[in-house]
Order: structure tokens, then C-alpha cells, then sequence
């Protein structure tokens, strides 16, 4: 059994990351293993109780030298075999303490590509989200475990489709997009797309700061009988697998979850070459980020060729069943450390 501290430097928001996070070190906690949690008091109540929660104040800089005493101090006490930061922030405090730790080996997961791979330099392992995220990093070894989920339970389609939500039995086909409204996740590009090719309806599901534009671009484009802003539901997958095609428009990504959700559910997917996408999706449903032209000929692709895209994506469900779940990511950390360890 380990003994493993992670150290999450996020404050307030469970997106994609912190998800992983917490999901990962409570199900090492449910196999025995003694996880501690170094991070924002925010994220405290999305931990198990199994996980040793630990609060740092993770506003202040990472550049902060007593913030880093204070972290190297709280990192310490959990007497830790091994300590895994994840993302940006984290990989940088922990890497600045690297000196103060002792014999702990230090593991640093990386979701996203990086412009620089300075924060996670010297590091006994380092995991990545994507193949494309591992080929960013300019040389340095690393292994690449996908961020992964439990798949949905049975009926989780079916309550979803008890809320009556619109379009559903129409003559048109639904196509359906997930995640937070801000401009990295395309919904903007995919609205202009949208425009241009008629004959489907389109649910956006989520919430967040560029809502008021998104409406904006449906109003502008005349799109307010096909496209239906859902808000935030906590059934988004169930809503996922109600659609008859699910789609990524991100102009960057780390995972992304929804993703491998909707392929748990056997929908149809297209998607921008962002994340881990390229390694799930043939290369016909896969689309170039920042561009219209792309999502459209993405859509028209989904639209007169149905039958072929869904043939295509066989061997992508199977993947995603097979590899893409809780226990398979668990089970290669923890292999990971194993051999770190020795």
C-alpha cells in the first residue's frame, strides 16, 4: 500500500482537473492505500472522507516563500511516500520545494499542452492527459494515462429523456454539445456552423460567462427555433445520450470528459483535434480547432453520413469501455508508482 499525498492548487471550481483529482484519491482511499489531500479549503467537501484533507491557502503566489514553507511544511506532515501535484500551479509550487522533501518521490500530472514544460522539469514520473499534451513537452519522459470516468448507470438516458427536453421525436435530428460557456470550449464557432447547415437541432448544455454573446450570435443568426440553452443539468450525460451525435468545438482542451461520456454512451462523436480526441476518434470526425469551415464540414459529415460515422466508431466505444474508466486509471497511477518506488 502507498502512502500518497496530492497536492491540487485550484480554488472554487470542479471542472475537468479537479475532477480527476478527487476521483483518483478517493477511489486509492477506498483500496486501502493512505491519501492525504494538500489543497484549497474551497475543495474540502469534494473528498472523501477516507482522504486526509489538509488546507493550504492556494490564492497566494507560488512565489511567495513563506507560501512555500507553509507548503512544504503541510506536504511533510503527511508523511508521504510519494507527493503528485497536478496541473500548472501545483507543478511548479512543488517543484520550487523539491529540495525540502526528503526522500519523497514526486509525480506531476499535466492535462493541457504547455507553451513551457519548466514546471514539471525534474520530476520522478510525470503523466499526461494526451498523447498531444506528452509531445509538448519538449523532450521530457512521461506516460500517458487518460483522465477517465465511471461509466454512466443504467437509466441514466432514460430520466434524462422524462424531463421532456425539446426537439426530441422531431423530423430533425438533435445534436448535442456540453461544457462551461467560455470561449475555449468553441460554442461560438459552433453556433456560425451551425448556420450554415440546416436540417439538425442543437442542445447547449451549461452555463458561464459568455452566455449573453452565445444568445447574441443565435438571435443574430436566426437560429432561436433550433437551438435550445439548456443552462447547467446536473443530467448532462443522460442528455447526451438522448442526441444523435455529440460534439467537442473547443479551440483547447485537456480531456475532455465529455467525450468520453457520450462515447460510454455510444453516441456518435466529432470533435476538434484537441485533448485526447486524435486517440479516441477516426480521423473523420475529427476537425481542426478555431475554424468554422471545419465544424461545418464536421456537421454536414454527421448529417449525410450517419450510418458510416457510426460504423466508424465501434472500435472507439470499445476503447473507452475497455480503458477509459475509473479503475484503469487507477490502476496505471498506481502502477506508476510501483515503479518509482521499487
Amino acid at each position: 500500500m502507498f502512502r500518497v499525498c496530492h497536492v491540487l492548487a485550484s480554488v472554487g471550481e470542479k471542472g475537468g482537473l479537479e475532477k480527476n483529482v478527487i476521483e483518483l484519491a478517493n477511489r486509492q482511499a477506498s483500496l486501502g492505500h493512505e491519501v492525504s489531500a494538500v489543497a484549497d479549503e474551497t475543495m474540502r467537501p469534494h473528498f472523501s472522507k477516507d482522504v486526509r484533507f489538509i488546507p493550504h491557502p492556494m490564492r497566494a503566489g507560488r512565489l511567495n516563500p513563506l507560501n512555500r514553507a507553509a507548503l512544504r511544511k503541510r506536504i511533510l506532515s503527511t508523511r508521504a511516500q510519494i507527493v503528485h501535484a497536478h496541473a500548472n500551479k501545483a507543478g511548479a509550487l512543488v517543484r520550487s520545494i523539491r529540495k525540502g522533501l526528503g526522500r519523497m518521490k514526486r509525480v506531476a500530472t499535466v492535462q493541457n499542452i504547455k507553451r513551457s514544460p519548466a514546471p514539471f522539469r525534474d520530476y520522478d514520473a510525470v503523466i499526461t492527459a494526451s498523447a498531444q499534451v506528452r509531445d509538448s513537452l519538449g523532450g521530457i519522459p512521461a506516460t500517458v494515462i487518460w483522465n477517465s470516468i465511471e461509466p454512466p448507470p443504467s437509466g441514466t438516458r432514460e430520466a434524462a429523456l422524462a424531463t421532456d427536453p425539446p426537439f426530441v421525436g422531431g423530423d430533425e435530428p438533435v445534436f448535442c454539445t456540453v461544457g462551461r460557456l467560455v470561449p475555449a470550449k468553441g460554442m461560438d464557432l459552433l453556433l456560425e456552423a451551425t448556420a450554415r447547415v440546416p436540417g439538425f437541432k442543437l442542445w447547449i448544455v451549461g452555463d458561464g460567462n459568455q452566455r449573453k454573446q452565445l444568445e447574441q450570435i443565435i438571435a443574430k443568426q436566426e437560429l432561436s427555433d433550433r437551438v435550445w440553452m439548456a443552462g447547467h443539468r446536473d443530467d448532462a450525460v443522460g442528455l447526451m445520450g438522448c442526441a444523435d451525435l455529440f460534439i467537442v468545438a473547443s479551440r483547447n482542451e485537456g480531456g475532455p470528459y465529455t467525450l468520453a461520456e457520450a462515447l460510454h454512451m455510444q453516441v456518435p462523436c466529432i470533435s476538434t483535434k484537441v485533448g485526447f480526441a486524435p486517440e479516441f476518434l477516426p480521423e473523420e470526425a475529427l476537425m481542426d480547432t478555431h475554424s468554422v469551415d471545419e465544424l461545418e464540414r464536421g456537421l454536414r459529415l454527421a448529417l449525410e453520413k450517419p450510418d458510416a460515422l457510426k460504423a466508424k466508431l465501434e472500435p472507439s466505444y470499445k476503447l473507452v469501455a475497455r480503458e477509459v474508466t475509473l479503475d484503469a486509471m487507477t490502476r496505471k497511477v498506481l502502477a506508476l508508482y510501483e515503479r518509482i518506488t521499487g
